[in-house]
């Protein structure tokens, strides 16, 4: 809270970093759609504001005084932390961990996040991932992990309870879909059966399929299911019934073609600028001499951001049937950094995504040489998209091709990391893990 407070006022306006405000440009979407909200209008009257309208509402009751959304950011981000904590520590008294170590894996536990600069900046600076994203996941994983252990009623119960709370968060931000097929994988305690255990990655004969089709449609997965679909659609109907139809337009349907190239680490965004530019034309204004041309490129670009979903739908549905069958955690970090490496936009918000869960499965990897060297890899690459990104965006030099260069060094950064992840994860004698991570290769 003390960084929510001292930073935005010492580096807002480009005080020490010409071009370069602390606070998120986010966080005064939020803060303009709050204010429309309290006056009684719409939040959509703000450009770009292309989330739920409940957080703005929810903003709102702050009034005048923007800076408590920040602060609600933090504290939704702590919050996170702690439940970080705990579920290590839960996870270390069912692996019977030495006690006498405990004071040293809470510091662990506590530097994982609570002390993480990437998250400490992203809250502070007003992003709202730790509120809409991280703690919905987070409340899920816990409530499935409980159901998991319980009895058949309770399990039940449990398994409606999260997903509710899925079905909240898809509805605060899509990109939590993607854990759907794990969390019902998980509830069917496919881990416990010995026939999926062992044919989980053998192929898909039909006795497999069979076997699947009965795990998933036990009461507990279909609780899940029915009530993350419930909870989604009502919550999206609410916001259509208060905001009309441009709820549904700007705060959901908008992500599936969405194709932005500015501020994006992604190594699509080249081709998107160099479309835009080729329909806009120097002026920034549409070529009437080129419109038909013109009109076909801007009806084909959202189609090209749908079909780029196609690589992430196939790496997600590999990745729930084979991992999520034996490591719930495991398998949703390496969706989500997946999902992250191909997606078409990727901003700084995004690597939160997986770095709130990475402590929940950490047991997973050893810290090889592999994994160190990978992991600085993907560092300097970072760092050098941020320095040519700075000389772009802020300086006005002509290095277009450099950033795109950088970006692509980006991405075979992260699949080098995430491919030494799970070389070292399959070592533990897993042959379930081992088989994925050679078909990943």
């Amino acid at each position: 809270l003390v960084i929510a407070w001292l930073l935005p006022m010492l580096l807002d306006d480009g005080k020490w970093i010409p071009g370069v405000a602390y606070t998120d440009i986010d966080f005064h979407v939020f803060s303009d759609a709050a204010a429309y909200c309290s006056q009684g209008e719409s939040p959509y009257k703000r450009t770009t504001y292309r989330y739920t309208p409940f957080l703005a509402q929810l903003l709102a009751m702050f009034g005048s005084y923007k800076e408590g959304g920040r602060y609600l950011f933090c504290l939704a981000d702590a919050f996170c932390g702690w439940m970080i904590a705990k579920y290590r520590q839960r996870q270390r008294r069912q692996t019977n961990a030495e006690k006498h170590k405990q004071q040293n894996n809470q510091v662990v536990d506590a530097l994982w996040w609570l002390f993480n600069p990437l998250a400490i900046n992203i809250c502070t600076r007003g992003s709202a991932e730790s509120f809409m994203v991280l703690l919905p996941v987070l409340v899920t994983v816990w409530i499935v992990t409980w159901a998991r252990s319980a009895k058949h009623f309770q399990r039940i119960a449990l398994a409606a309870l999260a997903g509710m709370c899925h079905g909240i968060s898809i509805h605060l931000k899509l990109v939590p879909i993607i854990y759907m097929g794990s969390f019902c994988i998980a509830l069917a305690g496919v881990d416990s059966n010995p026939v999926l255990a062992a044919t989980s990655s053998a192929g898909t004969t039909f006795s497999t399929i069979k076997a699947w089709a009965v795990a998933l449609l036990q009461p507990a997965p279909i609780a899940f299911g029915i009530a993350s679909v419930a909870t989604f659609l009502g919550s999206t109907a609410l916001a259509v019934h208060f905001y009309g139809i441009t709820a549904l337009e700007e705060g959901l349907l908008y992500h599936f073609s969405r194709v932005d190239h500015r501020h994006n680490y992604s190594s699509h965004w080249y081709w998107i600028y160099l479309a835009r530019a080729a329909i806009e034309g120097p002026t920034g204004q549409i070529d009437s001499s080129q419109q038909q041309q013109d009109v076909f490129l801007l009806q084909l670009l959202p189609w090209v951001g749908r079909l780029l979903l196609v690589p992430q739908l196939a790496f997600l549905a590999s990745s729930s049937f084979v991992l999520a069958a034996q490591d719930l955690t495991l398998a949703l970090f390496v969706q989500t950094f997946g999902f992250v490496a191909f997606n078409k936009v990727i901003t700084a918000q995004y690597f939160t995504w997986y770095l709130c869960l990475l402590p929940l499965c950490s047991h997973r990897f050893s810290l090889t040489k592999s994994n160190m060297q990978a992991m600085a890899g993907l560092i300097v690459s970072i760092l050098l998209w941020l320095g040519l990104a700075y000389l772009l965006e802020m300086q006005g030099l002509q290095v277009f091709a450099l950033v795109w260069v950088a970006s692509m060094i980006f991405f075979l950064a992260e699949v080098n990391l995430l491919v030494s992840f799970l070389r070292s994860a399959s070592r533990d004698g897993n042959e379930t893990i081992d088989h994925y991570d050679k078909k990943t290769r």
